[in-house]
C-alpha cells in the first residue's frame, strides 16, 4: 500500500491588517483613515517614519471581530462522493477572528524624535469546518475532510519604532518586528486513495463506511520570526502628506506535539508525533497619499502591494509539514502502524500571484468632538485557479469601513467602527490541487482526478472599537 501524506494542510489566511476572507484582505487597524501616511498610534503598523510629526504622548487599544463565511460544494467527480455514491454536502467553514493593536508613542526630542511600541496580530488564517457536522464523530463528512478540517494559523506581533524629522517636510522611520507563530490543525487522509475515484471503479476493499477509514492528525506547533520595516513621509505646509514603506517577510516556522490516529485495518493506533510547519510570508509595499480639501474635511487614497510571488510563486514557496514520531522518525510498522508508512516530509505547494490591494478614504470633523470617516477598498486575489482548494484559498474582495469617533474628556476618545467584504465567487473547475506521484509535489497536467473544483462563495463582516489617549 502506497505512503501516506498530508498534502494541503495550509489554511484560508486572513492577513495583514487584514482579518478579513482572503490572503491580503485590506482590514484596517485604527480606523477607516489609518495607512502609511497616518500619524496615531497603530502608524508604526504601516509606516514607522509617521511617528516623527507626533508630539507629546499617544497611546490606542483598537479590537475589532471579524465574522468570515465559507461555503464550499464541489463539482469535482460530478459532485458526487465516490466514497458513497452520494452527493458531496456542502462545506461550510465559520470563523470568529479577535484581532487587536495596542499601540503607545512618545516624543524623545520634540520636533526632531518619536518612539512607539506596539503589540498586534497582524497575520490570522484558518477554516472551521466542523459547523455543519456537530454531532458527528471525526473523520467528519464533507468535501473538505481530505483537505483541513479545522485549521487555525495565528501570528501575534511586537513593534518598536523610531521616526525621525530631517526637514519639515521630510520624515524617516525604521522598526523592527517580533513575531509569535502558533498553528493548530486537525486533518484527515485517505489512506485506501479513494478520494476522487469514480464510483463504478470502486471495489469490495472500501468499507460499508469508508470515512471509518481515514487517518487523523491532530496537533499544535508554535515558534517565531524575525522582521523589520522602513518608511517615509512627505508632508507640505498646506497638510498634504504622501508615505511609503516596506516591510520585510518571513518565515513562519513552527514546532510541537500531536497524535496521528489510524482505524483499525491498519492497526488502530494513536501515536504520538512531532509537528513542524514553515510557511513563507510575503514583504509587502505600502503608499499612501492624504491632503485637506477643506477646514472640515480630508481624503486620500492609497495601495498595500504584497510579494507573495516572490516568497511563495515557486517550490520554495511551499509549506513544509514534518511529522515523525517522538524519536524522530517517519511513523510506520515500528510504531503499530501496519502496511503503510506515513511520509516524515510533506509540502503543500502553492505558487502564488502578487496582489494589489486599494482604498480610498475620506474624513469629517463634523464638531470639536465629532469625527465621521468611510474607507472603500478592493483586493486582488492571490491563488490561480489550479491551486485553489478549502485549504489553500483567497478571493478578490471589495467592501467598505465605517467609523465615528467622540472626544469624552481631557485626553480621551472613543470610537466604533463596521466593516463589511464582499467576495468574489469562485468557480473552480481545473484545479491540480494535491496532485503528483513520487517526487512530485505539485502538477497542472491531466487527469485531475484528486482536485479541489468547485463553487466557493463568502462574506467578512468586521466589528471595531477604538480607545485613543493623547497627551
Amino acid at each position: 500500500m502506497r505512503g501516506l501524506g498530508w498534502i494541503g494542510l495550509g489554511a484560508l489566511m486572513l492577513s495583514g491588517h487584514a482579518f478579513a476572507g482572503s490572503i491580503s484582505a485590506p482590514g484596517v487597524i485604527g480606523g477607516p483613515e489609518s495607512g502609511a501616511a497616518t500619524s496615531n498610534a497603530a502608524s508604526m503598523y504601516y509606516n514607522p517614519a509617521t511617528l516623527a510629526p507626533m508630539q507629546g504622548v499617544h497611546s490606542m487599544l483598537d479590537m475589532q471581530v471579524a465574522a468570515v463565511r465559507i461555503d464550499f460544494d464541489a463539482t469535482r467527480n460530478d459532485g458526487i462522493d465516490p466514497n458513497t455514491g452520494e452527493c458531496y454536502e456542502t462545506a461550510t467553514a465559520r470563523v470568529v477572528a479577535p484581532v487587536s493593536h495596542l499601540g503607545i508613542t512618545t516624543n524623545v526630542i520634540p520636533d526632531r524624535l518619536t518612539v512607539g511600541l506596539g503589540f498586534s496580530t497582524p497575520f490570522l488564517g484558518g477554516g472551521d469546518y466542523t459547523s455543519t457536522e456537530k454531532g458527528e464523530v471525526p473523520p467528519y463528512k464533507g468535501s473538505q475532510r481530505y483537505h483541513a478540517i479545522n485549521t487555525k494559523v495565528i501570528t501575534a506581533q511586537v513593534t518598536t519604532a523610531v521616526g525621525v524629522t530631517l526637514k519639515d517636510w521630510l520624515h524617516l522611520g525604521a522598526g523592527f518586528l517580533y513575531t509569535y507563530d502558533l498553528i493548530s490543525v486537525l486533518k484527515a487522509s485517505d489512506p485506501l486513495g479513494t478520494e476522487g475515484v469514480p464510483s463504478d471503479q470502486l471495489t469490495d476493499a472500501v468499507p460499508a463506511n469508508p470515512y471509518t477509514t481515514d487517518v487523523l492528525l491532530e496537533g499544535t506547533a508554535t515558534g517565531h520570526h524575525l522582521g523589520w520595516n522602513l518608511g517615509f513621509l512627505l508632508e507640505n505646509e498646506k497638510g498634504a502628506r504622501l508615505g511609503g514603506s516596506y516591510t520585510s517577510g518571513g518565515l513562519f516556522s513552527t514546532e510541537g506535539e500531536g497524535s496521528v490516529r489510524v482505524p483499525e485495518f491498519i492497526g488502530g493506533v494513536t501515536v504520538p508525533a512531532l509537528l513542524s510547519v514553515e510557511m513563507p510570508l510575503p514583504a509587502v509595499v505600502r503608499l499612501y497619499g492624504d491632503a485637506p480639501v477643506s477646514k472640515k474635511w480630508n481624503v486620500g487614497a492609497g495601495v498595500d502591494y504584497y510579494l507573495w510571488n516572490q516568497c511563495c510563486g515557486d517550490p520554495d514557496g511551499d509549506i513544509i509539514i514534518g511529522i515523525t514520531n517522538q524519536a524522530g522518525n517517519a511513523i510506520g510498522p515500528d510504531d503499530g502502524v501496519t502496511t503503510i508508512t506515513i511520509d516524515d516530509v510533506q509540502y503543500s505547494p502553492r505558487r502564488l500571484w502578487n496582489s494589489l490591494g486599494m482604498s480610498g478614504l475620506a474624513g469629517y470633523q463634523h464638531s470639536d468632538k465629532v469625527w465621521l470617516g468611510g474607507r472603500l477598498g478592493y483586493n486582488q486575489n492571490a491563488v490561480p485557479d489550479y491551486a485553489v482548494g478549502p485549504s489553500n484559498l483567497d478571493f478578490t474582495s471589495f467592501g467598505f469601513m465605517l467609523g465615528a469617533r467622540y472626544h469624552l474628556m481631557g485626553p480621551a476618545t472613543v470610537g466604533l467602527s463596521y466593516s463589511k467584504f464582499f467576495l468574489q465567487t469562485r468557480n473552480i473547475v481545473d484545479s491540480a490541487w494535491n496532485l503528483g506521484d513520487g517526487n512530485e509535489r505539485f502538477t497542472t497536467e491531466l487527469p485531475y482526478t484528486s482536485s479541489t473544483n468547485g463553487v466557493y462563495s463568502g462574506a467578512v463582516d468586521i466589528v471595531g472599537v477604538r480607545v485613543q489617549m493623547d497627551w
